[in-house]
């Protein structure tokens, strides 16, 4: 019977000191994953952060190389400045005056005549829209008067410039003809005096540009 008890008491022991191995051998097994956790965590955090900074370095270097077509004309750049001083689209001469000199001609004298260079803008949440030009494509963010809402002033001039191209590859290359800007494909809606006035207007600053 004692033999017995011994032998009990013995394994209970044994138990005893197993159970403790197992929760210390627990213990630190949690901590070694709660310490393998919080480590991946900061990995994961860190490749998202190198991953955000060269995709917004490969998305700005994209409008860059889709805004500057040309070299820069720092002749035309020198008279844009100096005939929009003080107007808020002073800010995009930068990125006009690398536009070729016939676009960059239709993007001052259009802005000119819908905006008075900046000065009567659509505008969301009180913000500047960046749109000087009366500009109406469909987009997610749209400001007062049906207006397109441009996120900068690069994607302004990136989207406006790819439109007029477009026209003026489409034989849409004189004020006369790109009153289709004002008017659509119709100006019956539109009384003569101000059709007549927006081709006058924007002949006017298109001329001083265009071959000067």
């Amino acid at each position: 019977m004692k033999n017995y008890l011994l032998i009990w008491k013995k394994t209970e022991s044994k138990k005893t000191k197993a159970n403790k191995f197992f929760k210390k051998f627990q213990k630190f097994d949690q901590e070694k994953l709660r310490f393998f956790l919080v480590l991946l965590v900061v990995v994961l955090l860190d490749v998202m952060v190198i991953f955000v900074y060269f995709f917004k370095t490969e998305t700005d270097r994209e409008i860059v190389v889709k805004t500057f077509n040309f070299p820069n004309n720092s002749k035309l750049r020198g008279e844009l400045v100096e005939m929009t001083k003080g107007y808020p689209i002073e800010k995009m001469i930068p990125l006009i005056s690398r536009q070729d000199e016939e676009i960059a001609a239709f993007l001052i004298s259009i802005a000119k005549k819908e905006s008075n260079w900046g000065k009567r803008v659509p505008r969301l949440n009180g913000e500047d829209c960046y749109n000087y030009w009366g500009y109406r494509g469909i987009r997610e963010k749209m400001g007062t008067g049906g207006h397109t809402c441009f996120d900068s002033p690069q994607d302004a001039v990136r989207t406006v410039s790819a439109r007029i191209k477009k026209l003026i590859e489409q034989d849409v290359n004189t004020p006369s003809k790109m009153v289709v800007w004002k008017c659509g494909y119709s100006c019956n809606g539109h009384s003569d005096y101000s059709v007549k006035k927006w081709i006058n207007d924007v002949d006017y600053y298109f001329g001083k540009i265009n071959g000067s």
